[in-house]
Formats: C-alpha cells, structure tokens, sequence
C-alpha cells in the first residue's frame, strides 16, 4: 500500500469513528513520515429510550415476520390402533324400550296436557253459559218489577174504599154448596161449583165479594146452603173499611162443621 492509499484509509476510518480530521500540519507531518499523537475519545449520544421498542420493531418488521411465519407449516398426525367390539343385541333391545318409555311419556304427557286444557276450556264455557243464564234472569226479573209495578201503580192509582172478600179451605165431608152474604136488606149468594170445591180442598183460594162500600164498620152475615146446613145460623163477622183503602178479608172453612159453625170459622183482615 502507497502512501497515498494509506491517507485514504485514515481518512475512512476517521470518519466512522467519528475522529476528527487532520489538519494541514497534521497531514504535513504525515506526509514528511514523522509519527503524530492522536488523542480519539468516542461518545455515546443520550438519546430518549422509548417505550415498546419491542413493539415497534414488530410493527416495523411485520411484513418480513409474516412472510416467515407463512412458511411454517405444523402439521400434527395422531396415529391410534383400535379394536372391534360386539354388542349384545339386548342392549339394543333395551335402548329401543327406552325410547319407546319416553315417547309414551311425551304423549302422555301431551294428552294431559290437552284434557286439563279441554276441561279448563269446558269450565270457563259452563261459566259463561251461567253468567248468561243469571243476566238473562236478572233481566227478567227487572222486567217483572216493571210489569208489577205498572199493576200496583193502576190498582191504587185511583184508590177508593173498596171491600174484597175471598174464600180458602173446605172440609171434607159436609161441604156447604154455597156462601151467602148479608148485609142489612142485601142479600149475595154464591153458589161453589164441584170444581171451586175441589180447588179448595186442595188449598185454593176464591174471591166471592168485591165492591165499593162506605168508609166505616160493617156487619156481614154469612151463612151457607146445602143439606147439613139449611138450619144453621149466619154468623156475624164484623169489617171496617178504612177510606180509601182496599180491606181484605179472607175467610178460613177448613175447619168449619154443621156441628159447630161459630168455631170452625176463621177470618183474617188486612188492607192495603
């Protein structure tokens, strides 16, 4: 090496080390073949550390890291060695029962299911059916009120002093034929037909009397016909008819005899 190629060297080397270059007299001193000093001190710059260094150069390496790692193939093989077993046909037969059992099971299951459900369905309809039949009650019943009250309100809208008598009751052997009625010079006979008497044997009631009479008290006579009773006496039954009012007066022959006319009679009085 020439003189010439060892200057270029230094110069080289100088510059990767950092090491600062020779000055004229430096390089006159080299070049006249004398040795200088060289004093060379290398420093190392302070640099901020940062952080995920790792990262970073995973970050900026990823392509070529992908690269390899598309190279990599691991394949694994697992190589085993089994032997045949024969199964007892009753372990079938045992599964097959199971599964029967079970889908017995479910339909059970289902048809309870659907007969709670038909009965619920039935319940709520016999509900419905009788809620209707206690509203369609109710209405009639409000549409007899109605009807009733219409009546009562024409009975007593023109209200006067009116007398009714009626008839229950008659015994059964001895019955008179009739009933009369006396008041003063008025003389009311009503005759009971086989029918009326059979009606009141059985617990029917009859109306004989039903007129306006004056406002005070009454003595009626009554009397009966028939055979047993032709020689009987009337007896007095006394009313009082109040103004404007309805006085009722119900006449009881249930327990009435020929033998004893004035005790088998009973009257009852009410008004309205």
């Amino acid at each position: 090496m020439n003189h010439l190629s060892r200057t270029w060297a230094v110069l080289c080397l100088a510059l990767l080390l950092g090491m600062p270059i020779l000055s004229g007299p430096a390089l006159a001193d080299t070049q006249t073949g004398d040795t200088p000093t060289v004093h060379t001190e290398v420093e190392r710059t302070k640099t901020k550390e940062s952080k995920h260094t790792s990262l970073r150069f995973l970050r900026e390496n990823r392509v070529f890291i992908r690269g390899q790692l598309d190279r990599l193939r691991l394949m694994t093989t697992f190589t085993r060695e089994g032997q045949a077993e024969m199964l007892d046909d009753r372990l079938l037969r045992l599964q097959e029962l199971a599964d029967a059992i079970a889908a017995a099971r479910d339909t059970v299951a289902v048809e309870t299911a659907v007969t709670a459900r038909r009965e619920l369905l039935d319940s709520v309809t016999r509900l419905t059916e009788l809620d209707n039949q206690l509203v369609l009650m109710e209405t009639l019943s409000a549409e007899q009120k109605i009807r009733l009250r219409i009546l009562e309100e024409d009975f007593l809208g023109q209200q006067e002093t009116a007398l009714v008598i009626l008839v229950r009751g008659l015994p059964e052997n001895n019955s008179p034929q009739g009933i009369v009625l006396t008041e003063n010079n008025e003389v009311l006979t009503v005759p009971l037909t086989p029918g009326q008497q059979a009606s009141l044997r059985q617990g029917g009631v009859a109306q004989i009397f039903h007129r306006f009479v004056e406002p005070r008290d009454h003595i009626y006579q009554v009397g009966f016909t028939g055979e047993a009773w032709a020689a009987m006496p009337a007896i007095e039954v006394p009313v009082t008819a109040a103004r404007d009012r309805i006085t009722f007066v119900e006449l009881d022959l249930s327990l009435l005899a020929p033998e004893t006319p004035t005790t088998g009679l009973m009257a009852k009085v009410w008004q309205r």
